[in-house]
């Protein structure tokens, strides 16, 4: 009898540590701030655009259109990575999102933030960015970016 109640201990031991063998690091970088699974799920997302980038915002402003329009939010930058597309790094980019609220009466500078920007265009131009097109740049977000695009070092 105790011999099969050690078995059935050891068995059971092993089926409750199974799903800790599971590779949690991947459901943490790509879960929660992204609602993916793996690179995988998240490249096959994101193949519809064409360019991927990290860029460092220099100037940004408000455009109130007023009530029942769209407010625009006006940014220009300095792309800092590359992750996917034909832009390099240092190029000048500008940039606007169009929101559903009116601009804030006082609203705080973007000036040095990061932003990740997801687009198909490479234009001196003004980029109108959808919904989804831009995230602020996180601990939370770059893991991801990182792990689906690795950069490749040049020597």
């Amino acid at each position: 009898m105790f011999t099969m109640s050690r078995a059935f201990i050891i068995a059971a031991l092993l089926a409750l540590t199974a799903g800790c063998v599971t590779n949690n690091y991947d459901a943490k970088i790509f879960g929660d701030p992204w609602c993916c699974d793996n690179a995988k799920e998240l490249k096959a997302r994101w193949d519809t655009y064409s360019n991927i980038l990290m860029v460092c915002v220099f100037e940004d402003n408000w455009e109130d259109r007023g009530p029942h329009r769209l407010s625009i939010h006006h940014f220009k930058g300095t792309v800092a990575r590359v992750y996917k597309g034909d832009w390099q790094i240092s190029e000048r980019i500008a940039f606007s999102q169009g929101l559903d609220f009116r601009p804030p009466a006082n609203p705080a500078s973007c000036i040095g933030n990061l932003n990740f920007v997801f687009t198909n265009e490479h234009t001196n131009s003004e980029i109108p960015l959808d919904t989804g097109d831009l995230w602020n740049c996180d601990a939370e977000h770059a893991p991801a970016l990182d792990r689906t695009y690795p950069q490749k070092i040049v020597r």
